[in-house]
């Protein structure tokens, strides 16, 4: 049962029978042989095929995936225990901004005050620590854009102030990608002072800062990540964006390392 856990939730993950079948390194007839039992053992209709390559989740299958992670997550904490181990783990994924400029000051506390738990620490941009977390290959997650995480856990840390930096008078417009926190504030500037400007895609703050520095085009970013050489303009509150820590309700060992996480953040 374990491994039919295993392929639905990759297949569910992927929406593609193929894909899953190299993720997990089994054949595609396989895969779609187990899901098809895993539907007749549970009397239900996991995935509506769409053509070849295309698979559309039903009702069933969102429900059955909530299940599926837990129950895999539960297997492997048993394993642990059986094996007589006592730590733990916590993965946290970090979005940029905070990953570099906030963070660093809690974690060495959060070492000290939890010596029993294994930490990793993981940067990506917050789309995709969001959905870590909703996949559980995340256990906490801090980010700076305000998604839609239902039905994630979502706790507000603080705010962020966020001005326009840079060489005001270039037409060159540093932006992070699509998925970034700070691309929305960048692209609702742009948009309501209808600017024109040349974009220029980056998915690095490190880039951006250094370009910045050699004078070379303006963006909107967190004020606490720039040097001191880079000139910029304060903005309207309206551009103090939230910061989130999302996690799941079913981390019972992990509760007090998300409440200490907030309770550093919002002192």
């Amino acid at each position: 049962m374990l491994e039919q856990l295993h392929v639905f939730v990759k297949v569910y993950e992927q929406r593609n029978f193929t894909k899953a079948s190299a993720l997990l390194f089994i054949s595609q007839p396989t895969i779609s042989t187990k899901i098809k039992q895993l539907e007749q053992q549970l009397n239900t209709t996991f995935f509506i095929r769409k053509g070849p390559k295309s698979l559309v989740p039903t009702e069933a299958a969102h429900t059955f995936y909530q299940y599926a992670l837990r129950t895999i997550d539960d297997y492997e904490r048993t394993l642990t225990q059986l094996h007589g181990k006592k730590r733990i783990r916590c993965h946290i994924g970090c979005s940029n901004t905070i990953a570099v400029h906030y963070f660093p000051k809690i974690f060495p506390q959060l070492v000290g005050a939890f010596p029993h738990i294994d930490f990793i620490l993981s940067l990506s941009n917050s789309a995709k620590v969001a959905e870590g977390v909703a996949q559980h290959r995340l256990d906490i997650g801090l980010i700076e854009k305000p998604l839609d995480t239902h039905p994630l856990q979502k706790t507000i840390l603080g705010t962020d102030e966020l001005v326009l930096a840079g060489n005001l008078e270039s037409t060159y417009w540093l932006m992070r990608e699509k998925q970034s926190g700070v691309r929305f504030f960048n692209e609702l500037y742009i948009s309501e002072q209808n600017i024109h400007a040349q974009i220029i895609d980056t998915n690095s703050n490190e880039i951006i800062t250094a370009l910045l520095q050699q004078g070379f085009g303006k963006t909107i970013l967190s004020r606490i990540s720039l040097p001191e050489n880079i000139p910029f303009q304060r903005l309207s509150t309206h551009y103090h964006r939230q910061l989130f820590l999302i996690n799941r309700d079913d981390q019972n060992d992990l509760q007090a390392v998300s409440a200490m996480i907030a309770k550093h953040f919002q002192t």
